[in-house]
């Protein structure tokens, strides 16, 4: 009887050591500090200084992280490109119906998803919902508007009965303009010739009369 307690005792303590040691190599994981590693527009590492510098000058971020590292990554938020007659006619084709297709310019505003920016349970404050929003942008241009949005966005929150949000067709436009998730919103507007600009992170009704502006003054 006292040897089948002895080995009782033996095997609770090595239990106990066991889970001891467990423990202190968790608090040992949880305790080393994760290193930070800051990148520029060109992928090139920077200084944190640096980094903010810049980014204080019309830039955006980028951050991936895990158990050992996390990563930013500098973003222009301001981008100028061209679609090619295939991308933009994929777009056009998902977008409107055919007797719809006119010389008018396309603005896009994309929800890529929930983020610690539009995870809020209440009605959005964004000032793009503004009565005066796209009454003064159809003054700049004629437009066709779209509201675009990611699987597991909040768009009960952004006035989905006044304002006919669709799921992005097929990840169409997300493969186009928005190849990761930038935080909050983005947008894009697209003219006649394909030209687009697009704005990537948080923005606001002037943002997009001013792009719209822009690609106009560009066809003149």
């Amino acid at each position: 009887m006292n040897s089948m307690i002895w080995v009782t005792i033996e095997i609770m303590k090595k239990t106990l050591l066991i889970l001891c040691l467990c423990f202190f190599f968790t608090l040992l994981n949880y305790s080393q500090e994760k290193k930070f590693v800051f990148y520029d527009d060109t992928s090139q590492i920077v200084t944190e200084e640096e980094f903010y510098k810049k980014f204080k000058t019309g830039y955006s971020d980028l951050i991936f992280e895990n158990d050992s590292i996390i990563q930013y990554f500098l973003i222009k938020t301001i981008n100028h490109g061209k679609l090619n007659d295939e991308d933009f006619n994929k777009v056009k084709s998902s977008l409107l119906k055919e007797d719809e297709i006119e010389n008018e310019i396309i603005v896009i505003v994309y929800i890529p998803g929930q983020d610690s920016c539009n995870s809020k349970i209440k009605n959005s404050t964004w000032n793009i919902f503004d009565r005066d929003y796209r009454r003064k942008l159809k003054q700049i241009t004629p437009i066709k508007h779209f509201w675009i949005y990611k699987e597991g966005s909040n768009i009960k929150y952004y006035y989905p009965k006044s304002y006919r949000w669709q799921q992005d067709p097929n990840q169409l436009i997300e493969s186009l303009f928005f190849k990761y998730h930038y935080s909050c919103c983005s947008a894009v507007v697209i003219d006649e010739n394909g030209n687009y600009v697009t704005y990537f992170g948080e923005f606001g009704k002037r943002e997009v009369w001013k792009i719209a502006q822009e690609l106009i003054d560009l066809n003149k």
